[in-house]
């Protein structure tokens, strides 16, 4: 299982990152607000929507596998949207200057 360290660190500024197990999410913004609003949200018309698309319209496509669904930890959370950006602040805090 990899780690949070470095999770938002970019070979250069407009690198953009995939996170999740697909790379669906392309901010950590993203995958948190997914976490906290995945089972609240209506499901997306479209399976193939875009993470960004998803936020615009208010949805979250269905889980690939459902059986893989964590219903039990995830997916209404009750965070507000402070609450979610602090731990987007906090998981940047995690990116150190490590060089190989």
């Amino acid at each position: 299982m990899p780690t949070l360290r470095n999770v938002d660190k970019r070979p250069y500024p407009g690198f953009v990152k995939a996170f999740g197990h697909n790379g669906y999410f392309k901010s950590l913004k993203g995958i948190v607000h997914f976490y906290n609003t995945r089972d609240i949200k209506p499901v997306c018309a479209n399976p193939f929507t875009r993470e960004a698309d998803a936020l615009a319209q208010g949805c979250w496509p269905v889980a690939e596998v459902q059986a893989n669904v964590n219903d039990t930890e995830l997916g209404n959370l009750g965070l507000t949207d402070a609450e979610e950006n602090a731990i987007v602040a906090f998981l940047k805090t995690l990116s150190d200057g490590y060089v190989p």
